[in-house]
């Protein structure tokens, strides 16, 4: 028994031995770790990473090789820095430009919608008006009608009632009209687009030789009507192998040139 107490007696002051040289290292270790922080503040501020160490060595590691690389280089310290600050400055004015294209760009957006929603106002009063008058030219005749306008599909469709009895609302594609009708309704069209245009000449050739004499005279007042009450000095040319000398009685500031006719060789064409 007596051994056996001394063995563990002396198995006690060892691991006493032990414990003490583990603080000694411990002391020794922490003593080098402030040091090494100490050292590293005078440097710069600690930096909270979530890298491992053996990534950061690894990172350490790489830019020591691209530092000894680039000393080997032929570019010194100074190429580099002034290199640095060149690529810099242009990046700052490449920023700077990049900034104020995309400030006028917004403001090109902001003023082209703005526009295309000008244009399709105006677009859309324009076929308003082109059609109100085309009705008002028809009453002249006793037709009903209307302009269909299909401005996405680029289409413009006539649709005509030339029943003037009023039992009949039916309408009908113009170009199932009989020549005078369909003449006529062209003649209205027309009308209603000068009432829309700022041309300051508005000509017309032979628009009446499928008319007969009732829808010509209809015809030629619209058109007189519509030129006299023209608000703005615009001039009118009508060519027509009809006689319109009764005209110059009903409506002022009209010339009327009448041609000649043609001569012909009746021998030759014999």
């Amino acid at each position: 028994k007596l051994a056996t107490l001394n063995l563990y007696l002396d198995k006690k002051k060892e691991i006493t031995s032990q414990i003490k040289s583990f603080k000694a290292d411990k002391t020794k270790k922490e003593k080098e770790i402030q040091d090494a922080q100490a050292l590293a503040r005078e440097r710069c501020e600690r930096v909270n990473v979530s890298r491992s160490s053996r990534e950061l060595e690894q990172l350490i590691y790489n830019m020591e090789a691209r530092i000894q690389k680039g000393t080997k280089s032929s570019l010194n310290v100074e190429d580099v820095t002034r290199r640095y600050h060149e690529a810099k400055r242009k990046y700052e004015e490449i920023k700077k430009s990049l900034s104020t294209l995309k400030g006028f760009s917004g403001k090109l957006g902001a003023t082209l919608s703005e526009r295309q929603d000008t244009y399709f106002r105006f677009r859309k009063e324009i076929t308003l008006r082109m059609n109100f008058f085309f009705i008002m030219n028809l009453s002249q005749r006793g037709y009903t009608g209307k302009l269909i306008v299909d401005h996405d599909k680029r289409q413009l469709k006539m649709k005509l009632n030339v029943d003037t009895s009023g039992t009949s609302e039916e309408t009908y594609d113009v170009r199932t009209l009989s020549g005078g009708e369909r003449s006529f309704s062209t003649v209205c069209f027309i009308c209603s687009l000068w009432n829309i245009m700022e041309s300051p000449f508005r000509a017309l050739d032979e628009f009446d030789v499928f008319m007969d004499l009732y829808n010509r005279r209809i015809t030629m007042n619209l058109l007189m009507e519509h030129a006299s009450q023209s608000s703005k000095p615009r001039q009118y040319i009508f060519f027509t192998p009809q006689d319109m000398s009764t005209l110059s009685k009903k409506f002022k500031n009209i010339k009327i040139l009448q041609l000649a006719p043609p001569e012909r060789n009746n021998d030759a064409d014999a």
